[in-house]
């Protein structure tokens, strides 16, 4: 059998399954390695992945916040800056708003979905190398 050798594609897409929490004895066994082998060859992905993953998205974020994007830059100075739209004042309006909130909320696996599958299509219309 030949050595294995990890394409760059690869190696967005074990950074992708990380993120989105797939086990490590799963990765190894979708790409038809060894856990030593997937060790071997994707540490910086298995162990940064997330991280990695982060950092595109919120390169990305800020990106489009600086370029006037309304949403990316209500969201950067609600959670980044920690702005609130709550007047401190009425407490039936803050309720309301707490109330709101609480039904936006979505699962970190959400989140790691979400977030793989914008990686995954920025890797489809601009490359690996654009992450």
């Amino acid at each position: 059998m030949p050595a294995f050798r990890p394409s760059e594609s690869d190696r967005l897409k074990v950074m992708m399954l990380v993120v989105c929490g797939i086990a490590r004895d799963k990765i190894a066994e979708h790409f038809g390695i060894s856990k030593p082998t997937l060790y071997r060859h994707f540490a910086d992905e298995l162990d940064n992945g997330s991280d990695i993953a982060n950092a595109a998205v919120a390169g990305s974020l800020y990106r489009n916040a600086v370029d006037g994007t309304v949403s990316a830059q209500i969201f950067w100075m609600k959670t980044i800056a920690r702005w609130t739209d709550k007047d401190a004042g009425d407490a039936g309006l803050a309720t309301a708003a707490e109330a709101e909130t609480d039904e936006i909320e979505v699962s970190d696996r959400e989140v790691a979905r979400r977030i793989a599958y914008v990686l995954d299509k920025a890797a489809r219309d601009q490359g690996p190398e654009s992450i």
